[in-house]
């Protein structure tokens, strides 16, 4: 009996030691850029009124500042748009969604085809993006851009597009399944995904990209989530590229940026960026927190756009101004908003559900759902601080039933499936060239 008992002590501690090191082995540690400078271009994000007054009880609560880059360009975005001599300067958000990318990817390279001069969107002065949206932000910066030439512009979109047409699934990242998050400490490695995006910005070295990036008439932000505080924050797309001591060096902190916007915990590898401002900080997925810039661009805009209205001479009744007048004036002095949702607003219908269970299946199911609720709740969100203006949305809705014999209309658990991402190219296709175009509004707020 002794002899059995030390024979299952011995095994069970080699089983350990065997567990310990394939772990030490195997377990992917985080993925680190080093750049200079990075958090001199990265300010904190405003939670916005609402959310301030939900948090009025926190102390050391952030007060709202409307006094950085991202609002001063939204704020120059309304005065661009209130001069009748030049171009609406108009506000482009982007959201996250991964592979779901490729619908967005698809859609811009399509209306830029069909423009006489591959301008797919004229009159964009400010963009945001977030997780596969801040990859999008960096090419459209140039695509959407009118002081480029037609050539340029065709490039980027080139470049975007073949970001979002992977061969395989290994060319963005390494991926090891759910099912390998205790050993691996992630369910994918994102080193192919780091080297993917330098080659989408310098393909074989060509610097011209990047240049234009930092050049552009466009203003760009990526937002991430600050992990240790759980802040949100974005960097100024054009100082990364504008501060960096040469082009290779912009393109990796370009990247540092785009990764930190999608670096989802537990799906992803942690996303770690030094420098010589800050020690190592881990960011994560800008859409765990919101997946656009809805709070602070809407508050922007909306202050920029009172301030215009007290130069109008709004009509007035024996009530004073009617809200309909002042609805009106509101709706012409704000610049337009569109919205390109990366993705679906409502999740396929799964009966396996109802028969089947595991924590593998029902947890996916239910990160899918929230996720889902978090990306609609922050689109509809958009209206309570810009009550009358124009709002336009696109979304990935359809991807499913549209005629197409592209690819493949399905997924299971692939975060870059090859065929799928071509049927959502198609699907931005689809959407650019049907009568009633890709855009729909959004309804404004009721007139009481």
């Amino acid at each position: 009996m002794g002899n059995f008992l030390l024979g299952v002590a011995v095994t069970l501690l080699a089983l350990a030691v065997f567990g310990y090191l394939a772990f030490k082995l195997f377990r992917r540690g985080p993925l680190t850029f080093e750049i200079d400078g990075f958090y001199t271009h990265v300010a904190d994000g405003d939670v916005g009124p609402f959310i301030r007054d939900v948090q009025a009880d926190v102390p050391e609560a952030a007060e709202c500042r409307l006094d950085d880059r991202m609002s001063c360009s939204i704020r120059d975005a309304v005065q661009c748009h209130n001069q009748g001599d030049l171009p609406d300067c108009n506000v482009l958000l982007l959201s996250g969604g991964g592979q779901w990318g490729a619908y967005g990817a698809g859609l811009f390279d399509t209306l830029a085809r069909r423009s006489a001069d591959e301008l797919a969107l004229p009159g964009i002065g400010v963009i945001t993006g977030i997780s596969t949206g801040s990859l999008q932000a960096l090419m459209l910066m140039v695509a959407l851009d009118p002081a480029q030439t037609p050539d340029m512009r065709r490039f980027a979109l080139d470049r975007l597009i073949w970001g979002y047409s992977p061969e395989r699934e290994s060319d963005v990242v390494k991926h090891t399944k759910l099912i390998g998050v205790p050993l691996y400490g992630s369910a994918a490695g994102t080193a192919p995904l780091r080297a993917r995006i330098v080659e989408a910005l310098m393909p074989g070295g060509d610097e011209r990209l990047v240049s234009a990036i930092g050049n552009s008439s466009i203003d760009g932000f990526v937002g991430f989530v600050e992990a240790e505080r759980g802040v949100f924050r974005y960097a100024d797309i054009k100082q990364l590229v504008n501060s960096a001591p040469d082009t290779a060096a912009a393109a990796q902190a370009l990247a540092a940026a785009t990764m930190a916007s999608s670096a989802m915990p537990v799906f992803h590898q942690q996303l770690r960026i030094a420098g010589s401002d800050a020690r190592p900080l881990a960011l994560y997925d800008g859409g765990v927190r919101r997946s656009i810039f809805f709070d602070r661009a809407m508050a922007a805009v909306d202050q920029e756009v009172r301030k215009q209205m007290q130069g109008h001479a709004l009509p007035r009744t024996a009530d004073g101004i009617s809200q309909e007048a002042y609805a009106r004036t509101y709706e012409e002095a704000a610049p337009t908003v569109y919205v390109v949702r990366n993705g679906p607003t409502v999740r396929r219908s799964d009966d396996a559900l109802n028969t089947t269970s595991g924590p593998l299946k029902n947890g996916q199911r239910g990160y899918d759902l929230l996720v889902n609720e978090s990306e609609i709740g922050a689109i509809a969100g958009l209206r309570l601080n810009n009550p009358y203006g124009r709002i336009l949305l696109t979304s990935a809705d359809r991807y499913d039933t549209f005629p197409s014999t592209v690819g493949e209309n399905f997924k299971q658990d692939e975060m870059f499936k090859p065929a799928f991402m071509a049927r959502l190219r198609d699907l931005g296709r689809h959407k650019a060239e049907r009568d009633e175009g890709p855009w729909w509004p959004l309804s404004k707020i009721e007139q009481l």
